[in-house]
C-alpha cells in the first residue's frame, strides 16, 4: 500500500490505484458541487484524484502547462485561450452570474446596466472578467475579501456566482447585501483536461452522461448545496480535506 495524504487526513490506497492531481480555484464554494462529483465519477473508471486550490489564474496556468492533470471546472469555450485543454461534455455543473449589492434599486439588464458603478470582482473568474472590460473594476484576491469590501461600501457591487455569495454574506454576518435580480447570466460548467490525458476523455464522458440522465448530479449539487448553507450557518470549515460531510446521505 501506499499513503496518499490530502489536506490534514491521509487514507491508504491500494498501490495499483492510480491518482490524478487536479487544481480547483481557491476560495470558492461553488468548485464543491464538481468536485464531489468528479470524486465519483474518476472512482468509476479506476482513479482516485486529489485536489488543489489554487488563485483563478494561476490554477489555470497549472492545469494549461500539464503541471497538473486538469481544472475541475471552468466556462465553456475556454480552449480557445488555454489550448493545451480539453473540454469534457457534458457540463457537470453551472453558476448563476450575479450582482451583489446594498443598493437594492440597481437596475439589472445585462453586463452594461453595471458600467456606472464601481465593480468589484476576483481575478483569473473569468465570465466576470470577460464580461465587465473596460469598465470600473476593483480586483479582490478571493470572495471573502470581495464581500467584505462590497460591506465597507468600497465598491458598489461585486461579482459572484450566486451560490458563493449568499454563503459568504451567511457565514460572515453580513447585513443589507443582496443578491439584484435577475440573475445576470447562467454558465454552464465543464471539467478540463490536459491534452496528455486525451484517453481518459471518452470515458469521463460517459459518466458524466449517465450521471446527469440518472439525476445523480441534481442530488448531488443539491445535497451539497444544503450542506455548504449549514456549515456557513453555524460558521464552520469547510471538508474538502476528506469530503466526508458532503459524500454521505446525499441520495445517489
Amino acid at each position: 500500500e501506499i499513503t496518499i495524504v490530502t489536506g490534514v487526513q491521509t487514507c491508504a490506497l491500494p498501490i495499483s490505484t492510480e491518482r490524478l492531481t487536479l487544481v480547483a480555484a481557491a476560495g470558492t464554494v461553488d468548485t464543491v458541487i464538481s468536485e464531489v462529483i468528479l470524486r465519483k465519477a474518476y472512482r468509476r473508471i479506476g482513479l482516485e484524484i486529489y485536489i488543489e486550490k489554487h488563485p483563478g489564474e494561476r490554477a489555470l496556468r497549472l492545469a494549461n502547462s500539464g503541471e497538473v492533470a486538469g481544472d475541475v471546472q471552468r466556462i465553456d469555450g475556454l480552449s480557445v485561450k488555454y489550448s493545451n485543454m480539453i473540454q469534457i461534455f457534458p457540463a457537470i455543473n453551472f453558476i448563476e452570474g450575479s450582482a451583489f449589492s446594498r443598493n437594492q434599486n440597481i437596475p439589472i439588464n445585462g453586463w452594461q446596466s453595471l458600467k456606472t458603478h464601481r465593480i468589484g470582482l476576483i481575478r483569473g473568474i473569468k465570465f466576470a472578467e470577460n464580461n465587465t472590460k473596460g469598465m470600473d473594476t476593483y480586483v479582490a484576491r478571493d470572495y471573502t475579501n470581495l464581500f467584505r469590501m462590497l460591506n465597507k461600501d468600497r465598491i458598489d457591487v461585486a461579482i459572484s456566482p450566486r451560490l458563493n455569495g449568499l454563503y459568504q454574506i451567511k457565514k460572515n454576518g453580513i447585513h443589507d447585501v443582496i443578491p439584484l435580480s435577475p440573475a445576470i447570466a447562467r454558465f454552464d460548467l465543464y471539467h478540463y483536461l490536459h491534452k496528455k490525458h486525451a484517453d481518459l476523455v471518452p470515458k469521463l464522458s460517459a459518466v458524466f452522461s449517465e450521471m446527469a440522465a440518472s439525476g445523480e448530479v441534481t442530488r448531488i449539487r443539491d445535497h451539497v448545496i444544503k450542506v455548504l448553507m449549514d456549515l456557513a450557518e453555524h460558521d464552520l470549515p469547510l471538508c474538502d480535506d476528506t469530503y466526508d460531510c458532503f459524500e454521505t446521505n446525499h441520495g445517489s
